[in-house]
């Protein structure tokens, strides 16, 4: 197993990658690089408008003003020669709290003694992209997560929407052969909770529950739409007025099948800015997700990918893709304004300059830079451990900070579904 994860801080300060599992001389070197398939900054772009610093306190606060309701349906004034009733209005503040969390991404030491032995020099370049989109993708994650926690509505596909979901935080996770079983917490969504669901479900992701989605976020929830992105170099204004849904490529591919395609005349495949793409209704895009949230009958959710250490590659779990080890999938109807969250990555407006000097590259810091550092130690072969006093080793460091401030949660609720792939079908 080459990674590791959740481990303590002091977890293998003196781990060195194994040169073996590297190609050597004398051969003449090609380098076969596939292109690494990330999906950067999914819930970043919508959410991540919190810029952290260092001291500014361990937990955040959102304040967020509460308008009068509309409570009558009818309006009966007064004549005007008769002494005028009044409505008197009360403006409110509802408080969320949230404790900052912190998650530390490395990679394992490099050795750079065998000079003639190991190419070494590409692996780092190679390194440093993985530590990056692990950081995305783990951000996320962590957004995901908390989103999935804090909605206190879903949308069962061919049921429609439910109320009253629990909403404390996600239990502990508990790993085994079979995916990751969330354990029981007091009023938490737990995998007996998403059992429960899945057992209600009753066909895969129609334009209907796409188009009754829609119509609950905006009746029934009365979520605003986004009035643009976040954390990107340009404006992206074919967002604006728009709700988002977070799906798979396979939930997507399915809509040319969906019986009403034709009755609906819902799909435009109109590209509006990087890879938000499709226009349902006029009301919804979608933007893909690669990695969606997959889970089996009994609520356990199954790892995207694995690591085939007969093959040596990083490969699609076979259970995950699997329509019937992971037979159910979440997609999610996104709203503004359903939270807040730290933003991870480069500042957008001074990496969009072409003309950046590299003096000025190196000044910025960002949330989540990766760093490559010789502070490490040295393990030797008879087990002791010494300092890097002369440089031979080297790894990749990042610290990143991760916060979520729940504005208002019925803006974001995931839609339970079946999954399918009726292109299968003769």
């Amino acid at each position: 197993m080459p990674n590791y994860y959740e481990q303590p801080a002091s977890f293998a300060n003196a781990i060195v990658e194994d040169k073996d599992r590297f190609q050597k001389l004398p051969f003449y070197l090609v380098k076969n690089e596939l292109e690494v398939f990330p999906r950067w900054n999914i819930f970043d772009q919508l959410y991540g408008n919190i810029s952290w610093e260092p001291n500014m306190g361990n937990t955040m606060r959102a304040v967020t003003p509460q308008k009068s309701p509309v409570a009558n349906s009818f309006a009966f004034p007064n004549n005007i020669d008769v002494l005028p009733n009044k409505n008197v209005y009360q403006v409110t503040e509802s408080s969320e709290d949230a404790r900052v969390k912190a998650q530390r991404f490395e990679s394992q030491q490099f050795s750079f003694v065998p000079y003639f032995t190991s190419f070494w020099r590409d692996h780092l370049q190679f390194a440093n992209r993985d530590i990056a989109t692990q950081i995305q993708n783990y951000n996320n994650q962590f957004i995901r997560t908390n989103m999935l926690a804090k909605s206190n509505y879903a949308y069962i596909a061919g049921k429609g929407l439910i109320g009253q979901a629990p909403t404390a935080d996600l239990g502990t996770v508990t790993t085994d052969a079979n995916g990751n079983t969330l354990t029981a917490a007091a009023n938490s969504k737990t995998s007996a909770w998403f059992a429960a669901q899945a057992a209600l479900i009753k066909n895969n992701l129609s334009l209907r529950d796409v188009y009754n989605a829609m119509l609950s976020h905006t009746e029934d929830l009365a979520a605003p739409p986004f009035d643009g992105v976040k954390n990107m170099p340009t404006d992206n204004e074919g967002l604006k007025g728009k709700y988002v849904i977070v799906g798979s490529t396979e939930a997507w591919a399915a809509f040319p099948y969906d019986p009403d395609t034709n009755l609906l005349k819902s799909l435009e495949q109109n590209i509006l800015f990087k890879d938000f793409t499709g226009l349902l209704f006029g009301k919804v895009t979608w933007k893909f997700d690669r990695y969606p949230l997959r889970f089996d009958a009994t609520g356990a959710f199954i790892a995207p990918e694995a690591y085939d250490d007969t093959v040596k590659k990083c490969i699609p779990n076979p259970n995950y893709t699997s329509l019937l080890t992971a037979p159910y999938e979440i997609a999610w109807m996104l709203g503004q304004d359903a939270c807040k969250t730290i933003k991870v990555g480069p500042p957008p407006k001074e990496f969009a300059a072409t003309s950046m000097a590299a003096k000025k590259f190196y000044s910025l810091k960002w949330n989540g830079e990766i760093q490559l550092t010789d502070q490490v130690l040295i393990t030797y072969a008879d087990g002791t451990t010494d300092l890097n006093t002369y440089g031979t080793q080297l790894k990749f460091i990042s610290q990143c900070t991760h916060g979520y401030l729940t504005g208002e949660p019925r803006y974001a609720f995931p839609i339970l579904f079946k999954r399918a792939r009726p292109a299968l079908a003769v």
